[in-house]
């Protein structure tokens, strides 16, 4: 079976480099370029972090340099402790040469969308401001990107505030420009994400694989769930769950809805309202429709992340 060709965008935090460590091993997926975005910390970081990762692994995976700030507004990041200091939480990886692509992050979406004739599917699993400056340079690449699954959004409630998840809140111009795009979407929101749980004994399952790529996972999973013992987030794979929706689309339920971002609400910027019952969708409109995710197969999931993560030993 062919594998799926796929660009991630990232803001490489700790969730981001499972995300990228499950890409680089899952055999239905082809891990075309990596690209970067600020977001969870600032994309100096995003981008070190994101090659240092992929470089120590032994792979040479194209990567390119980002947006540094939202369409609109001023640089936001979760330098709050949820990702450590780098974004890397409390592990520390060779640093790799400076090689990142000549070309920066919309131009390398351009050129692989190009490149994969209509098969390629974007995993944006940071803010969506790359995505949004591709679509909007360069118009031409939109029927040429298969699918965008992306982690962001939720129907209900919000990680940064009472409306809003942290991808969607930190650029929603940016996300709304993508939903409205007419490129087919997969949204994987908290509701799915928060419910992707990794405990202790999937720590040391990893662990035990004794691989580079199983140390770094256990690495992360242990200040991960060392955060949530001291009241922070669980070890949630929020971006993990994406990519692996990528290759295994299965692993979700999906129902789809109307869906757009909120950009100006004074309390609810950065919403995504998610149109249930229709109720904004004006008389005669046809507007464009996103699978959003509603339930989680979590035994399969699991199954999946160690099956994946097992072949880093062959």
């Amino acid at each position: 079976m062919p594998k799926q060709p796929i660009l991630i965008d990232c803001d490489t935090g700790t969730d981001d480099a499972i995300a990228i460590v499950t890409a680089l091993y899952a055999p239905q997926l082809e891990l075309r370029a990596l690209t970067t975005v600020a977001g969870n910390v600032p994309i100096h970081y995003t981008s070190k972090n994101t090659l240092d990762l992929v470089r120590y692994l032994g792979f040479d995976t194209r990567e390119a340099v980002g947006a540094a700030k939202p369409i609109l507004g001023e640089v936001i990041s979760a330098m709050d402790g949820t990702h450590g200091d780098t974004g890397l939480g409390t592990l520390v990886l060779p640093e790799a040469p400076a090689d990142f692509s000549s070309r920066n992050a919309v131009e390398t979406i351009v050129e692989e969308a190009q490149a994969c004739g209509g098969d390629l599917v974007l995993v944006p699993v940071g803010p969506m401001t790359n995505i949004a400056h591709a679509i909007m340079a360069y118009p031409r690449i939109i029927p040429q990107i298969k699918r965008i699954v992306f982690m962001g959004g939720a129907m209900t409630g919000g990680n940064m505030s009472t409306t809003a998840e942290f991808n969607a809140w930190v650029d929603p111009e940016a996300l709304s420009v993508v939903l409205n795009s007419g490129i087919p979407c997969t949204m994987i929101g908290l509701d799915v994400t928060e419910k992707a749980i990794l405990n202790r004994e999937d720590m040391r399952f990893f662990r035990a694989l004794n691989t580079k790529a199983g140390g770094v996972v256990a690495d992360l999973l242990e200040f991960m769930l060392q955060r949530f013992s001291k009241g922070g987030e669980d070890a949630l794979m929020h971006d993990g769950l994406a990519v692996a929706v990528a290759a295994v689309p299965e692993l979700v339920q999906t129902q789809r809805y109307y869906v757009d971002c909120e950009c100006r609400g004074t309390y609810t910027r950065g919403h995504t309202y998610v149109a249930k019952n229709q109720v904004l969708i004006k008389k005669g409109e046809r507007p464009e429709l996103c699978d959003v995710a509603l339930d989680l197969d979590l035994p399969r999931y699991k199954a999946f992340l160690k099956d994946t993560l097992a072949r880093s030993a062959a």
